[in-house]
């Protein structure tokens, strides 16, 4: 990649206690040297699911951020009414 396109790559080791953030969008490859459990998280803000539903042409992608947004949408409305 790094002749072809410029691209390099990082090697590091995770130890206990350790956190690595991806930034959205890389590509990532990760071998576990020992037994190993992986916790993922994906994270998509409301304006980025709002901007990618506007720009989709896909109806299975617009379904799927549309219930996204509803579900953000009526967990903040629970937690507003729970303001007194």
């Amino acid at each position: 990649l790094r002749e072809e396109c410029g691209v390099s790559g990082w090697t590091l080791l995770q130890f206990l206690g350790d956190a690595v953030l991806v930034p959205a969008g890389a590509p990532h490859q990760v071998q576990s040297l020992t037994s190993t459990i992986g916790v993922e998280q994906r994270f998509l803000s409301p304006e980025n699911a709002a901007r990618l539903r506007d720009h989709s042409t896909q109806p299975q992608l617009r379904a799927q951020l549309d219930g996204m947004i509803f579900s953000a949408v009526r967990e903040a409305v629970g937690v507003l009414r729970g303001c007194k």
